[in-house]
């Protein structure tokens, strides 16, 4: 799978539904209007694009076995209703639809998101989002497939609700990726919300359990995060002021490095690492390759530290989510070309999640929705034999057994 920038990305014609489920899309501009990719995977489409995908998704989705489940007190989505985007349809059935995520996302996604506990947090999800929603259409199909995404992580036996979750997003990258080209003032602000919210979709889909796919490392939710970055910096003189500032920039380390860590969680953090640094030394290994394990290492010391110390939950959950976007570029090469030492320091990373209180954003919140559990369990998996010793640890610590054996 070929991994771009969120720019790069969104400027592309390779469609959503494509890269999400792990298949090399080999558009060109000449195989337009559909990409062999899509001609593989839907049979009944005859094009790339958002309207159609729609059309022929709907036809094939068979909702009539999905069950009655309840989300505190409130009955699942009606069967009877239109599981289509109101955008490719007017009827009243598919605005109830959009009402219903809207209100969902009111009352409950937007405190499942980053810092939704803090003013500049709480204002930027429940308040701002939803009012640029209101007058983008851009930033409402990205806001109803988060909200759209969450509702089936609640109600993981609706497959309905899932793909719904897929036709928002769907359109929110087509549509972002027209918007860029003529990006202005008073645009800028909608692209950088909807380019958040894809993001953080991205991240939780890659880690939405598929029994038939082989786990790949989300590559492409950090390539869309450094894009946030590279799409925030070109527009900065237009986003001045913006609720948004506190999401892009880096939050203040906290000084903790001359604190006392003595926890077994610590300890056996270490000891871990340790043994794990001495297969750095290896005559075979480049110099280039071994400054970047050794960078990890020392990312990770700071994290275990910072965890053992009871360091502020929104600044820890924010350094796990994004520490290999803070390693050299050369770091997510090596996991992109299952390097073993890369892979067994990310798992490392994915494992940290265990230590920190679940939220949703980052964690998932059912089964089929788990972000350590699939990414430990698809690590080990691609590792060779010879390299499965060195997944102790993170299983340990998934496991809630943190400190020595």
């Amino acid at each position: 799978m070929v991994c771009w920038p969120l720019v790069r990305v969104l400027a592309l014609g390779v469609t959503w539904s494509v890269r999400k489920m792990l298949i090399r899309a080999d558009w060109t501009p000449e195989q337009q209007p559909i990409c062999g990719g899509c001609v593989r995977r839907f049979p009944l489409r005859t094009s790339c694009d958002y309207d159609i995908f729609i059309e022929t998704s709907i036809e094939a989705l068979d909702i009539s076995q999905a069950q009655g489940v309840r989300i505190r007190g409130e009955s699942k989505l009606p069967p009877q209703i239109d599981l289509q985007p109101s955008r490719t349809a007017s009827s009243d059935k598919s605005r109830i639809l959009e009402l219903k995520l809207m209100h969902h996302y009111t009352t409950l996604t937007c405190r499942q998101l980053p810092e939704s506990n803090t003013s500049a947090g709480k204002y930027m999800w429940s308040m701002d989002i939803p009012r640029l929603a209101f007058q983008s259409d851009l930033v409402l199909s990205a806001l109803l497939g988060i909200s759209a995404l969450h509702y089936a992580a609640l109600t993981p036996t609706d497959m309905g609700i899932s793909r719904v979750a897929d036709l928002y997003l769907d359109k929110a990258v087509t549509n972002h990726r027209v918007a860029l080209s003529c990006a202005n003032q008073n645009s800028a602000e909608s692209l950088l919300a909807t380019a958040i919210l894809i993001c953080h979709h991205a991240w939780l889909s890659a880690h939405t359990c598929v029994p038939i796919q082989q786990y790949e490392i989300p590559l492409q939710t950090y390539h869309m995060a450094r894009g946030i970055q590279t799409l925030f910096n070109q527009m900065w003189p237009w986003l001045a002021g913006s609720a948004y500032l506190w999401y892009v920039e880096r939050l203040p380390l906290e000084d903790i490095e001359h604190t006392a860590s003595s926890g077994d969680f610590w300890t056996s953090g270490q000891e871990d690492l340790n043994v794990l640094s001495r297969t750095f030394e290896l005559p075979a290994i480049p110099r280039r390759d071994r400054s970047v394990y050794e960078a990890t290492v020392t990312e990770l010391k700071s994290l275990y530290r910072a965890i053992d110390a009871c360091s502020s939950q929104p600044g820890i959950q924010r350094r796990v989510a994004t520490m290999p976007l803070k390693l050299p570029k050369r770091f997510l090469d090596l996991v992109e070309m299952q390097d073993p030492r890369a892979l067994v320091l990310l798992a490392r990373n994915f494992a940290l999640l265990n230590m920190i209180p679940r939220v949703w954003w980052l964690h998932g919140a059912s089964s089929s929705q788990s972000v350590a559990e699939t990414a430990i369990n698809g690590i080990a998996a691609m590792l060779p034999d010879e390299w499965k010793w060195a997944m102790d640890w993170p299983f340990r610590i998934f496991l809630g057994i943190s400190g020595q054996e």
